[in-house]
């Protein structure tokens, strides 16, 4: 059915909170898609914005066109260092996709996250 997700899409899924214990439809960016086991890796991202984010959270702010490009309908942040593997049958649908200034920020902060 969703064929068509691909790395960059901006969608909309049921993510749980952190206690694991509820969960509620919230926008994710799509950072890997695994055809063969139909799974995905996704970044929160929340309207909860900071004045300051941290290293590996970026702003996606009306009137950029980040903002344009993502379907969101509020001043967001993402955060690439909350991520969740889901099963591409969760999505609801997808929004709006990573315009290239997100996709190149993304790309140099996931992998700093990620270091061990």
């Amino acid at each position: 059915m969703h064929e068509n997700i691909k790395k960059g899409d901006i969608i909309l899924l049921p993510l749980s909170h952190t206690d694991l214990v509820t969960d509620e439809v919230r926008p994710a960016l799509v950072l890997y898609h695994d055809l063969l086991d139909m799974q995905l890796i996704v970044a929160y991202i929340t309207t909860r914005i900071k004045d300051k984010p941290e290293p590996f959270e970026r702003l996606i702010l009306k009137g950029t066109a980040t903002f344009d490009k993502s379907g969101l309908l509020y001043d967001s942040m993402i955060r690439v260092n909350w991520m969740m593997t889901v099963k591409r049958i969760l999505v609801d649908r997808k929004i709006g996709e990573a315009d290239e200034d997100l996709r190149t920020w993304v790309n140099q902060a996931v992998p700093k996250c990620l270091a061990i």
